[in-house]
């Protein structure tokens, strides 16, 4: 045998057993990174605290709805120092009278514009009196206690302790308790943020005395977005639903509440509208009342006027007043 047939000829490994050539390897396409993982925080709906479960439908009723009143006021309003202000109201129509309130705030501040303790006290030529604590406990804790005698006798007093949590309140609350007559109120109440706006809560009423107990369970919602909220509670004998909608200077809102015991409701609906420095008020009900309000700043001077009118179509009881603030 020859040299030359003895040579093994070496060809590529790419290369077929028929001498065709195959084409080059390329190398994988590198993987996609993996999405970076987001932080609990951003993942999970960051909750805060609902507040406490009495002022549910609070809003609608404190802010917009016009408390009428009859005859003339003068409410002198002055400021003693940062901590100590007093203020004098004389009232003159059918039931004249003159009252004479004095209010202490702390200097521990607990939130924006909100400082502990807070004492405030009111007493009138009528005999009548209330008195108001308001004091925190860390940042959890706080207490709130008040008390009320009508024309020299007592009519009322309660104490009321609230935790609130990063996203519930529970309270507690014990109304004219009387050990030697065996009679009081206690309220339980929790609320919790499910979210961002919706918040759930539920209420217990316990109550002894002359020799009866009874107690009552209600449950309550509210759902608040951008520039409205919805309110709702459910008794074992009533219901109670408010609607509050902002938009820009007006504000419009709703009521409605009935007796599942005696089949019977009744609806309003009211309004707040600002006029620069004057705000408007209303209120109609299904009742034949309307209601109207109006607040005028007297502005330089450091006074407000007040105009308050209310007429029953149905009855054609009315009540008018007129008002001015000092202070």
């Amino acid at each position: 045998m020859g040299n030359g047939s003895g040579r093994v000829k070496c060809t590529d490994a790419r290369a077929g057993t028929s001498g065709i050539a195959m084409p080059p390897i390329t190398a994988a396409p590198p993987r996609p990174p993996a999405p970076a993982e987001l932080p609990a925080a951003a993942t999970a709906e960051e909750l805060t605290n609902p507040g406490d479960y009495e002022d549910i439908g609070k809003r609608v009723k404190e802010q917009l709805f016009p408390q009428p009143f009859e005859g003339c006021k003068v409410i002198l309003q002055k400021g003693l120092s940062k901590h100590f202000q007093t203020n004098h109201t004389l009232t003159l129509g059918p039931s004249s009278q003159w009252q004479f309130g004095a209010t202490f705030v702390g200097s521990r501040k607990v939130a924006e514009n909100d400082f502990r303790p807070v004492l405030m006290g009111d007493m009138s030529t009528s005999g009548n009196f209330t008195a108001l604590l308001l004091h925190q406990f860390g940042s959890a804790w706080r207490l709130k206690c008040n008390v009320q005698t009508q024309q020299a006798k007592w009519v009322g007093y309660q104490g009321t302790l609230d935790y609130h949590g990063t996203d519930f309140t529970a309270s507690l609350t014990l109304a004219n308790p009387d050990p030697i007559a065996g009679s009081a109120v206690a309220v339980a109440q929790y609320l919790q943020s499910l979210t961002s706006s919706l918040a759930l809560g539920t209420e217990l009423l316990y109550q002894v005395g002359g020799g009866m107990q009874n107690a009552l369970l209600s449950l309550g919602g509210r759902y608040r977005a951008r520039d409205w909220e919805l309110a709702a509670r459910l008794g074992m004998h009533n219901w109670h639903v408010t609607y509050h909608h902002k938009l820009r200077d007006l504000v419009l809102m709703a009521e409605c509440d009935g007796s599942l015991m005696q089949a019977e409701s009744t609806a309003a609906v009211g309004y707040q509208l600002e006029l620069g420095a004057m705000t408007v008020r209303g209120r109609v009900d299904t009742h034949g009342t309307v209601a109207v309000g109006v607040e005028r700043r007297l502005e330089p001077l450091p006074a407000t006027l007040l105009l308050s009118g209310q007429l029953n179509h149905w009855t054609d009881e009315n009540k008018f007043g007129v008002a001015v603030t000092v202070g």
